[in-house]
């Protein structure tokens, strides 16, 4: 067979989920629309792609095409604009196109599942009398299950299941004659909201002025800025009534998935139209679900996470990024996008506001905002009257031990819980302790696997690497000397929830990190126990900052914030900054003030000094000063190149290759490679290449010189990837 057209035949580029940065030419006699899901066999498999181009002859010469095995529906399986938001990702990001689309669908709807969602019953058929006791005397689950089906009743797959009808049951009934399946359109699955019998709270001036600011008749990207408890929400809600009025969609994007159940609520009770969540909490089916809905339009208003940002919404009119400094929004393995940045990007495309929210926001949007990219608004003053957090250094004196400083700290906490409120207490480390030491010989618990310390997990009875999560029992004396002098050294959630239990056993102590939420709505039963009121303490990481609206906490404490200030990372100083006022603004929400103590050794440096006594956006402005002077981002467009390595020094060795090779463009510099402090973790060796551009035109071109040097490698022990745009250090 040749290449040669017949008259019929079409030839279509179809983006495959392979890690291949081209797509693949197919033949059909069918006319396919670009944007449609087709099905064909590709290095002995079966895969769904999604055309791309068509041609009415065959661009591959030299090979003989394979004809598409089955086309799905009849029409474009994405909106043009979200297409095209795949298509940038996909240039921008250097990442295979085919794997963009797989990470914007849901799994069930990527692996082949109709746009339209579709439910089989088992239903009794129309045989008359059946002698069901008599036949089925022996076969009592038989008889069971079509007792239930002649009185009516249908039964899905899953009920099916859940009632322990197994298959070869329901097979004996189908090959009986006597049940059949029925298969229906399913209804939609979607969180409905009620009406509101209350109407929307009454703006503030600057609320109305941010609310007023935002116009719907073409792009613009809007930075809220909004000290914690200013209302930010509110504001949200109220542009989303304009959109809703319009008839249009509105898409939410939240940080985390512990911050979706209670966005929802607030969001069923002020709206009569229909919400649906879209995160990897979901089931599969679930996900599906709710992606249809907002595929057909039905979905009114859209809130999740990361990936959310791909919704095939088909009327757009607002984006909403709420927390746009978290670093959940920028995705760290395989395709390392920023759904903040696609926000932007995709509000250009559809011609809608994007809003980005922050009582913190991140250097690079103020930047943005300097350059007039971004236009600011500004909530500069808590709502409903409630007074600014009060700050206050504790410092922590040289060879101290404890969580606790100083004695006033247990003092106060006894105070507030004395007085009928709530206390916050913030250690961003979960787990017991983070090393197990050995006080005879000095031995310390390590992962084989990285170049890390294992973390004490008590409660479980483990130590556990927080970085490649291997596990393993913890010995009852020292591996090293065989003595029974092994003790925990330092602080985490678990051990901070301990202690306070023995301070203050007559008060609920409530532990949220990511070991108490692994079990699903977790999370959402102990803030319920919070928000019910009365005196309490809270323990947790820093899930305990993300955007939580706790209405009894009047102290938080946020302890060792000094190694932020320390580190090597250039934006640790930032994202400590962050987190301090994140956690503070927990505080004083209400009528009631809030007081936030820090403790530290470092009380008298100028950075901690001016955070405590400026406002955000005055350190905010001082820290974009220094990342100027230092040519460091949003200054400068950095991309990392990474490569692993099972044996020591090769990642090293192939990168240093690949530098030798490049000619970087005019305007950027190929520095390193290095390896990272932690050079091994999960059995990898790990080095890095930084690309820094004076503008992202020359970084671009210098990125596909590389990416063209890497896709020649053909060494299966070697992995590599490309970051741009990185957040987070080697």
């Amino acid at each position: 067979m040749n290449n040669t057209p017949t008259h019929n035949e079409h030839y279509y580029q179809v983006a495959l989920p392979v890690p291949l940065p081209s797509a693949f030419e197919y033949r059909s006699d069918e006319v396919i629309q670009i944007g449609q899901r087709v099905r064909v066999s590709f290095s002995g498999r079966l895969l769904v792609g999604i055309v791309i181009s068509t041609a009415s002859s065959p661009q591959t010469s030299g090979h003989t095409l394979k004809a598409i095995n089955f086309v799905f529906e009849n029409e474009p399986l994405l909106p043009v604009p979200v297409f095209e938001l795949c298509q940038w990702a996909a240039r921008y990001y250097l990442h295979p196109l085919g794997e963009v689309f797989a990470a914007a669908l849901p799994k069930k709807i990527r692996s082949g599942d109709l746009i339209e969602a579709k439910t089989s019953y088992l239903c009794a058929s129309a045989n008359g009398d059946m002698p069901i006791d008599a036949v089925l005397s022996r076969a009592p689950k038989q008889r069971a299950l079509m007792s239930r089906l002649a009185l009516g009743e249908r039964l899905d797959r899953e009920a099916l299941a859940e009632e322990k009808f197994s298959q070869s049951v329901v097979d004996a009934l189908l090959q009986r004659g006597w049940a059949h399946w029925q298969t229906e359109s399913t209804p939609p699955d979607i969180y409905r909201a009620r009406a509101r019998e209350d109407q929307a709270l009454d703006a503030t001036d600057c609320q109305r002025d941010a609310i007023t600011a935002v116009e719907f008749d073409g792009h613009q990207t809007y930075l809220l800025y909004g000290v914690t408890g200013s209302g930010k929400t509110e504001v949200y809600l109220q542009l989303i009534e304009k959109v809703l009025q319009c008839g249009r969609q509105a898409l939410v994007l939240i940080p985390e998935i512990s911050l979706t159940p209670q966005t929802i609520e607030r969001f069923k009770a002020r709206f009569d139209a229909p919400v649906v969540a879209l995160h990897s909490d979901l089931t599969d089916r679930e996900r599906a679900n709710h992606w249809r809905d907002v595929r057909s339009g039905q979905a009114r208003i859209i809130i999740g996470t990361r990936s959310a940002i791909f919704s095939p919404t088909r009327e757009l009119g607002l984006i909403v990024v709420d927390e746009e400094h978290d670093q959940s929004y920028k995705q760290q393995d395989g395709f390392h996008y920023s759904a903040r940045d696609l926000a932007t990007v995709r509000g250009l495309i559809e011609k809608v506001p994007v809003v980005l929210g922050s009582a913190t926001p991140s250097l690079e949007s103020l930047q943005n905002v300097e350059s007039g990219k971004y236009k600011l608004l500004n909530l500069p003053e808590r709502a409903n009257g409630a007074q600014k957090e009060q700050y206050r250094l504790f410092p922590v004196p040289q060879g101290q031990t404890s969580a606790f400083p100083d004695p006033a700290l247990l003092e106060a906490i006894r105070k507030v819980l004395g007085k009928g409120e709530q206390v916050l207490v913030m250690r961003n480390r979960r787990g017991y302790a983070p090393v197990l030491y050995c006080s005879h010989c000095q031995w310390i618990a390590q992962c084989s696997q990285c170049d890390a310390r294992l973390t004490l997990h008590k409660a479980r009875s483990q130590l556990q690497c927080h970085h490649c999560g291997d596990q393993q029992g913890i010995p009852s004396q020292c591996p090293s000397c065989n003595q029974f002098s092994l003790i925990p050294l330092g602080e985490g959630t678990q051990r901070l929830e301990s202690m306070l239990n023995e301070h203050f056993p007559e008060y609920p102590i409530i532990r949220i990190d990511s070991d108490s939420t692994q079990r699903r709505s977790a999370l959402e039963s102990m803030l319920n126990q919070v928000n019910a009121g009365g005196p309490c303490i809270l323990v947790g990481t820093q899930l305990l900052a993300k955007g939580h609206h706790f209405t009894g906490i009047t102290l938080a404490l946020v302890l060792d914030i000094d190694h932020g200030f320390f580190s090597s990372d250039y934006r640790a100083v930032e994202r400590t900054a962050q987190l301090i006022i994140q956690t503070g603004g927990r505080s004083g929400r209400e009528s009631l003030p809030g007081a936030v103590y820090l403790s530290t050794t470092l009380q008298h440096l100028p950075e901690l000094q001016a955070l405590i006594k400026s406002d955000y956006l005055t350190f905010a402005h001082n820290l974009l000063r220094q990342r100027h002077e230092h040519k460091l981002p949003p200054y400068a467009n950095h991309a990392a190149i990474r490569a692993d390595a099972r044996r020591p020094e090769a990642a090293y060795q192939f990168l240093t290759g690949i530098a030798a090779k490049i000619r970087p463009s005019r305007g950027c510099e190929v520095l390193g490679p290095i390896r990272p402090s932690m050079e091994k973790r999960a059995g990898w060796y790990r080095a890095q290449l930084l690309i820094t551009g004076k503008n992202r035109q020359s970084r671009a071109r210098t990125l596909i010189e590389i990416e063209h040097l890497l896709r020649k490698t053909k060494n299966r022990a070697l992995r590599w990837s490309i970051d741009v745009d990185p957040s987070e250090p080697v």
